[in-house]
């Protein structure tokens, strides 16, 4: 009998598993300019992308801001978001038949996002997602968003694995400064950024037709 591999997958979405931040950028926009703010693609980068709606409030709105209006924000935010997004929505390129390979090999998988619950369900309402996941982390199981290492963290503990055993996929900085902290080797995607910027990755892909079983094998002896 084949032996499974000893490492664990752990997944962004945003970016990593859909193309989904040009409709958040998008939606952002929008949600802040009702709210008479404007905001840059330099904004978008520095203060937005790879973070929690939280901490993204707070930056505009001021620290003060009080939970139940960061809950109303959000959802309000969200809505603008899958909107505009559920036309659209897909897995990247080779996606579906890497997990396929991974879940066949024994290989458990995670998911852990910045973003809320409800755009975990948005993503599983649409794309046939969830059997492969064995846990879900996302933005109320954890208290510091990234760059902070806490989600990959807490993945790691449900997935009952050391970080030295975890592989995470990424697509922004603040993703890769997290999991670098938490001591896990990263696969970035270059759906948001170009490679030049994602070198602290320990590989850098286009998209999952660019990696199989195998190839994490090689970067789990680096």
């Amino acid at each position: 009998m084949k032996q499974s591999p000893r490492f664990v997958l752990i997944f962004d979405v945003d970016g990593t598993m859909i193309d989904s931040n040009p409709s958040h950028k998008e939606a952002y926009k929008q949600f802040f300019k009702e709210h008479d703010i404007t905001i840059s693609d330099d904004d978008f980068e520095q203060y937005i992308s790879g973070r929690m709606n939280p901490d993204i409030m707070k930056h505009f709105f001021g620290d003060d801001i009080k939970p139940e209006q960061i809950d109303q924000y959000t959802k309000e935010k969200e809505t603008l978001y899958q909107k505009l997004f559920a036309p659209k929505i897909k897995p990247l390129d080779g996606l579906l038949p890497f997990l396929q390979q991974a879940k066949e090999q024994g290989i458990r998988m995670a998911i852990a996002t910045s973003g809320p619950q409800m755009n975990v369900d948005f993503l599983f309402e649409h794309i046939p997602l969830q059997p492969f996941f064995d846990e879900i982390v996302c933005s109320k199981d954890i208290e510091a968003g990234k760059p902070a290492p806490q989600i990959f963290e807490v993945a790691a503990q449900r997935l009952k694995q050391s970080a030295d055993q975890c592989v995470v996929f990424e697509d922004s900085p603040p993703g890769i400064e997290a999991a670098h902290k938490a001591g896990m080797r990263i696969v970035a995607l270059t759906t948001s950024l170009p490679p030049d910027q994602l070198k602290a990755a320990n590989l850098v892909i286009n998209n999952y037709e660019e990696v199989d079983v195998d190839k994490l094998k090689k970067i789990m002896k680096d």
